[in-house]
């Protein structure tokens, strides 16, 4: 069975938190590819700071400089005609790839509110999920809202080991980076020297050279 994982976002801009995320889910749960893609921002959110091409552009630098391999980028969400929900993308990737294991990765702050996505619930038809540890978010089964706790009671198999292509559940441990691409952004527009610990050096030259979150 073939294993797949996606880790989607406005990687607004990416930096080594995202990227962390990607190279220990692949360790993790031995996924053959860990697939990046930026997200389209919807007409009734506000709009990314950097362009669609910039956000991709940083973001192909910065998995180049990884030299991982099966750590790849897809552009397909900012190509789609029309913004898709994280239920529409797996859905579409399901019919697709039918008999691959699917593995949507996010970071807890993601999955403490994932009730209030839209069509949360479907999510697990189409793929498994596996959660990240993030400074000042940490797993509380009681404290989880139902909806949640019945993802969990569901979904959890306590172990991190994929045994079907969709349906599971997963927390993982890895190192936590205590940053946000908010406070990245605001650290660029500072010109705070500290940035250089959260991007790969050809993504900073970019940023730098094209004059982006200045």
């Amino acid at each position: 069975m073939i294993k797949k994982g996606l880790l989607g976002g406005s990687f607004d801009p990416v930096h080594l938190g995202h990227l962390n995320m990607a190279v220990s889910a692949g360790k993790t749960l031995q996924l053959d590819e860990v697939i990046l893609q930026p997200n389209r921002i919807p007409y009734y959110k506000k709009q990314a700071a950097a362009s669609d091409a910039d956000r991709l552009e940083l973001l192909r630098l910065s998995v180049e400089a990884l030299k991982t391999p099966g750590i790849k980028v897809s552009d397909s969400e900012l190509k789609a005609d029309d913004y898709l929900s994280t239920s529409e993308v797996l859905k579409k990737w399901r019919a697709e790839e039918p008999d691959t294991a699917l593995v949507f990765i996010m970071g807890m702050d993601s999955w403490l509110y994932f009730h209030k996505w839209r069509n949360y619930r479907t999510i697990t038809e189409y793929a498994s999920i596996a959660v990240f540890n993030r400074p000042g978010h940490s797993l509380n089964v009681m404290e989880m809202p139902e909806e949640l706790k019945e993802l969990y009671e569901r979904h959890f198999t306590g172990e991190n080991r994929i045994t079907r292509p969709f349906g599971e559940l997963f927390f993982i441990e890895s190192r936590p980076f205590d940053i946000s691409s908010t406070r990245l952004r605001e650290m660029l527009k500072e010109r705070n020297a500290g940035v250089s610990e959260y991007l790969p050096d050809a993504a900073l030259e970019y940023i730098k050279r094209n004059g982006l979150y200045l």
